[in-house]
């Protein structure tokens, strides 16, 4: 274990730089600057430029030194003049005698929106803005006869190639529904051209806040309906009750008493009705006097 040890800390760890580039789109006439910055910022480092060579057969890339980097440069920057397409570039650093490297970087890009014979990307349906739940076809064309599509996403730096989000065939890929996301898509192709980049966003629906107020009404209505509902329920079973075929006694004394005393109503109206047909009864004999004669 001493042993191991020991030569842990004799043997220095290889760093990995990080490679920025700008600008990420070409526009005509300018030119690309490559940074590579090492974690380890001692003296001594020499940095190594590289562009990308596409593999679609290993799903990878192979490294070409860009001019004038074969020994390494002194200055942590490198100017590209003259790119035109869409290219991928890598640096790594070094330093000592023998030559200690770092691990190559991971790659970086520079996009370009112009099409040419050689490598092309359209999209269907041909729009830059898309759905998540929306059928999207990427399709190179070109001379060569082997093609892969890549994409990199601009928050995370995350690069993939369709077969991780999509299914390839020979010269399309179809995205797969859900992975559709936010990045920059191109093809590569067999004999390690690039084609143009298309940067494609999402539209993902929205949700609608609801109001407080409306969330407020809600709940005191909820609150406010149980209890009416629940007295609903109350007075309806009471009334259900009461609504039974076999009556007590005392309901039917009652019943008794209501329909003697209708009766009664009825006899005294009656006498009422047959005294005013009648008229007023004269004194004594109970019967209306004659009126008398004059004497002529």
């Amino acid at each position: 274990f001493v042993h191991v040890f020991i030569l842990k800390n004799l043997i220095p760890e290889e760093p990995e730089p990080v490679l920025t580039v700008s600008p990420s789109w070409l526009s005509a006439g300018a030119s690309v600057t490559l940074n590579c910055s090492v974690k380890d910022q001692s003296a001594g480092w020499r940095f190594y430029w590289y562009k990308t060579v596409p593999d679609p057969s290993d799903n990878s890339y192979s490294y070409e030194l860009l001019h004038g980097s074969s020994s390494g440069t002194e200055q942590d920057s490198y100017i590209v003049h003259g790119q035109t397409h869409t290219a991928g570039y890598v640096c790594r650093a070094g330093r000592g005698d023998p030559v200690f490297y770092s691990y190559h970087s991971q790659p970086n890009f520079v996009w370009s929106g112009d099409s040419h014979s050689s490598a092309s990307l359209t999209v269907s349906p041909d729009r830059a803005q898309h759905f998540i739940y929306d059928s999207v076809s990427l399709s190179c064309e070109g001379t060569s006869t082997e093609w892969r599509v890549m994409r990199l996403s601009p928050e995370n730096r995350y690069l993939s190639d369709c077969t991780t989000w999509g299914t390839m065939t020979v010269t399309t890929c179809h995205i797969n529904t859900y992975w559709l996301s936010d990045a920059v898509y191109w093809c590569e192709s067999g004999s390690g051209e690039f084609s143009n980049a298309v940067h494609i966003t999402i539209q993902r629906p929205e949700i609608s806040s609801v109001p407080v107020p409306l969330i407020v009404g809600l709940v005191c209505g909820i609150v406010l309906f149980i209890p009416l509902l629940v007295l609903f329920r109350y007075r309806a079973s009471n009334d259900s009750c009461c609504d039974r075929p076999v009556q007590s006694e005392s309901d039917n004394m009652d019943c008794v008493d209501n329909e003697i005393d209708n009766y009664s109503t009825l006899l005294h109206g009656d006498v009422f009705l047959y005294e005013t047909v009648r008229g007023p009864q004269g004194a004594g004999h109970g019967m209306d006097e004659e009126p008398e004669e004059s004497a002529v």
